[in-house]
């Protein structure tokens, strides 16, 4: 894949997570559970993330945020046959700088031992607090 292909697979899947999660309503916090509405992530199906895995190939989550950093809350990704759910956003890895200050990251990242092409973005309630993130991702081109 080139890497015009490549970043117009992640705008795209970047696009559709997050409109899927939005047309529940907007995003907000609630005892450490992130809402679109009031609709709790994960929900029971991880409708969303398996949606836009299914659709574009690629890996989906979405975070919450816990106290410094951010735990998946929903995710398409697999460890041991089961979901990584609460896994946190690697401390070292180059996405959670950009994303406690607001800001996205795209780029190299490492997602739970694999190297991949990633997009990440934070998700805001309506005081404009980060409160989550959507990642989609790609694995690496040798």
């Amino acid at each position: 894949m080139t890497t015009q292909a490549r970043d117009e697979a992640l705008d795209g899947a970047m696009l559709d997570i997050q409109e899927r999660a939005e047309r529940f309503g907007g995003a907000s916090l609630k005892d450490g559970i992130l809402y679109f509405g009031s609709t709790a992530i994960p929900k029971p199906d991880f409708e969303i993330v398996t949606k836009v895995h299914s659709d574009f190939g690629g890996a989906a989550s979405i975070f919450v945020a816990r106290g410094e950093g951010f735990v998946q809350a929903a995710t398409s990704i697999f460890r041991e046959h089961t979901r990584a759910l609460d896994t946190d956003l690697d401390w070292s890895g180059p996405a959670i700088g950009s994303l406690r200050a607001g800001l996205s990251y795209r780029g190299a990242a490492d997602i739970l031992g694999e190297a991949c092409d990633s997009y990440y973005e934070p998700i805001a309630d309506n005081d404009g607090a980060v409160i989550g993130a959507f990642l989609v991702a790609f694995p690496r081109e040798s």
